[in-house]
């Protein structure tokens, strides 16, 4: 009994301090909605259907303790293909992100992360800028590494002071309100080396 006791204490200092999380701490998120966009197994559907790519994950998240969102893209290249749009990637990925409905709204960034051939001099970080995601030296520009992992944030955070240098302010204009539009996978972003 005693062991109890403590565990009430504990709970009710907890709740004064407002450390015991709520079953709705951010109500101010959108999260799934009823209709719009696409399912999250939509969208992993269409992913499957790109040639030469393998994504280990393409997934939201829950908020995280400062409230932030994000909608992360991890993919390989198989060895036998080539990215041959890789904006139009980068667009796709971006739009399929806003659109997915069964989660929450991504309100901080869209990681797209690439582990691809190092002869392909890939760099998702130019790929972002030629799309108009991502403004120009607005992201440490890493280059293509020489493992081959290449990857770019979109930002769609607009709650902070480095949001419109980041280009999140015209992200979320370009993507208007979530859920968005479902896009469908453009023809020849991959193709057969």
């Amino acid at each position: 009994m005693k062991s109890l006791g403590g565990s009430v204490i504990l709970v009710a200092a907890l709740s004064l301090t407002g450390c015991v999380p709520t079953s709705n701490p951010y109500p101010e998120i959108p999260r799934f909605a009823k209709s719009g966009g696409q399912t999250q197994a939509e969208l992993n559907a269409k992913l499957a259907t790109i040639p030469g790519l393998k994504f280990q994950k393409s997934s939201g998240g829950k908020p995280n303790v400062k409230g932030n969102t994000g909608f992360t893209f991890h993919f390989e290249l198989d060895s036998g293909y080539r990215i041959a749009d890789p904006a139009g990637l980068v667009d796709y990925l971006s739009r399929s992100a806003w659109s997915v409905r069964d989660g929450y709204m991504p309100n901080s960034a869209i990681y797209i992360e690439c582990l691809c051939n190092v002869a392909d001099n890939l760099d998702l970080v130019v790929a972002g800028e030629d799309a108009g995601w991502v403004p120009k030296d607005s992201q440490l520009h890493r280059g293509p590494a020489e493992n081959g992992y290449t990857d770019v944030n979109v930002w769609v955070s607009a709650d902070n002071t480095s949001s419109e240098r980041r280009g999140a302010v015209a992200n979320r204009e370009r993507l208007g309100t979530w859920p968005g539009d479902a896009p469908a996978v453009p023809e020849n972003l991959v193709v057969p080396r």
